[in-house]
């Protein structure tokens, strides 16, 4: 009877642990999940990235040409001025003053000139009067050398006196210039928008040409950018653009690339081009310039723009995520790992076309039914899947 117990209870033990065992394979036969994405219509741009700084399109410095004190100064900062409208007067005592001692001098020469032409027609009729009497033999040889000396000397003393003239005359018309610098006029349409001096100063103009306000046309703005190395082989002039700017960063504003430096800013700078040119650490950036309209004057000088130059975009087009692809040689050819419908996965050959930050379109292998796999662990999982003898079971 005990033994009978015993074998019951063996086979109750049994069914246990088999029942365990199935409970525990099944458990551990779980399909690998994976993370999948399906090709998707969507808008491709291929593009360029910079941050520049706003300036006006053409902007002005206008200096003081003669030193003195400043008298006046006729606008303010923000002023829109004209062509020719005056701006600020330099005192102009000194300049009069010169005026007057380069007419003065002027009169004086021109008085000389009466003088010596005076004495040269004396002299003249001298030595006509000498030739004469000496081909009379009234006079002596001497006589007329003599007389004909003093008539050369004064034909060079008059000569002498009209170049010198002509410098007085040149004289006069450098200070009536100068007496006109002290007004200081604009030389062109524009806004003023910085005045470095005050009512009062003086202002030096021997050495250097002191700024006394600036100019700037601001109805069309510049972007200077920079343009790494990597990119400017992808961009030139003509190319759409866009930018924002700090205060409107969901507002884009249109404009046009215009230019692009033949070399880097560095090349301008002489004394570091021995040093530099060793060096291939440092990135190395061109200076490209883009035009904007601002006829709300919404953009002001020295704001700093987000620069997006597009080199090439394309609308509605078939393409999946960059990270989806397995392989890719940038000449138009990749692959990716697809999905079928018994679960199994297989890598895919696909023709490429245009990629952005993100994304890339795909010419020929898929559609967008297609199950694409994405992350890095596809390869292992498929590889466990097939060595225990079963088909991946779900994906998400």
């Amino acid at each position: 009877m005990a033994s009978r117990h015993i074998k019951i209870i063996s086979v109750v033990l049994g069914l246990a642990l088999l029942g365990a065992g199935a409970y525990f394979y099944g458990c551990s036969s779980t399909a690998p999940t994976y993370m999948t994405v399906s090709p998707q219509m969507r808008d491709i741009k291929n593009q360029v990235f910079a941050t520049g700084t706003l300036a006006g399109k053409v902007e002005v410095d206008v200096g003081a040409q003669v030193s003195g004190q400043i008298q006046k100064l006729y606008v303010k900062k923000g002023d829109k001025v004209t062509e020719g409208q005056l701006l600020c007067e330099i005192d102009p005592q000194i300049q009069e003053n010169n005026l007057r001692t380069a007419q003065a001098q002027e009169k004086l020469i021109e008085a000389q000139i009466k003088a010596k032409q005076a004495e040269l027609k004396k002299n003249r009729l001298e030595y006509q009067r000498q030739q004469t009497l000496r081909r009379q033999d009234a006079t002596s040889a001497q006589e007329l050398e003599l007389a004909q000396a003093n008539l050369e000397v004064s034909e060079a003393d008059l000569a002498a006196l009209e170049a010198q003239y002509q410098q007085a005359v040149i004289a006069v018309d450098d200070a009536k210039t100068n007496l006109g610098y002290t007004q200081i006029r604009a030389p062109m349409d524009g806004t003023v928008y910085a005045i470095p001096v005050e009512e009062g100063q003086t202002v030096n103009a021997n050495q250097t040409t002191p700024t006394i306000l600036k100019l700037a046309k601001l109805d069309v703005m510049t972007v200077e950018t920079e343009i790494s190395e990597a990119d400017v082989v992808r961009v030139r002039p003509g190319m759409a653009a866009s930018f924002t700017i700090l205060g409107l960063q969901n507002q884009a504003f249109e404009a046009s690339l215009v230019s692009i430096d033949p070399a880097p800013a560095s090349a301008e700078d002489t004394t570091t081009q021995s040093s530099s040119s060793s060096s291939t650490t440092e990135a190395v950036y061109y200076n490209a310039l883009l035009d904007v309209d601002n006829p709300e004057g919404l953009l002001r000088i020295d704001m700093t723009a987000n620069v997006t130059i597009t080199i090439a975009k394309k609308d509605n087009v078939l393409a999946i995520p960059l990270t989806a692809l397995r392989s890719d040689d940038y000449q138009g050819h990749g692959s990716v790992y697809v999905a079928a419908k018994d679960g199994s996965v297989h890598e895919k050959a696909l023709s490429l076309g245009l990629r952005d930050e993100q994304f890339i379109e795909v010419l020929d292998g898929l559609t967008s039914t297609d199950v694409v796999v994405i992350g890095d662990d596809v390869a292992t999982a498929e590889a466990e899947a097939l060595a225990k003898g079963r088909v991946p079971g779900r994906f998400r």
